[in-house]
């Protein structure tokens, strides 16, 4: 007859043992979360010269795995075509070139900046004014895609 309390009293610690549990696994998946790998800081975009729809964009990309990483392309929804370019100077001229990815090393950084490698924006849809924001997706070799947020600025 007094099997019966002893069944709840354990069924309880049984319901409450599994909730704990289940939290717990949720709370171990939140700490081991992972930041990603590479990150896009200090990105701004130059505000294009009043006869022309396109401009630069220079940010730095951070690799923090253990892998080297590539930029492969860029997209934005504000321009109709954006390219990675590399500035180089060809005797007494600057001289501007395509390139088709961009190394990004291990635990290293590539810095996108007025003199070397930068991101072209052709064909902007809005002419953009000092504190504007343009939105761009980086797309990486291993497929994943880094959302960037760039200031415009002078």
């Amino acid at each position: 007859m007094k099997i019966r309390p002893k069944l709840r009293f354990e069924w309880r610690t049984l319901l409450m043992a599994s909730i704990l549990g289940i939290l717990g696994l949720l709370y171990s998946g939140v700490l081991n979360a992972q930041a990603p790998d590479v990150i896009a800081r200090d990105a701004w975009v130059r505000v294009p010269l009043p006869s022309k729809t396109e401009t630069a964009l220079y940010l730095v990309l951070e690799n923090h795995s253990s892998q080297r990483r590539a930029l492969v392309s860029v997209s934005s929804d504000s321009a109709a075509q954006a390219e990675m370019h590399q500035m180089t100077m060809v005797r007494t001229m600057m001289v501007m070139t395509p390139v088709s990815q961009v190394a990004i090393p291990a635990r290293g950084k590539t810095s996108f900046n007025p003199d070397g490698l930068h991101i072209m924006l052709y064909g902007l849809k809005t002419r953009p004014a000092p504190g504007d924001k343009i939105e761009v997706t980086l797309k990486l070799d291993d497929g994943t895609t880094l959302p960037v947020e760039a200031i415009v600025r002078k």
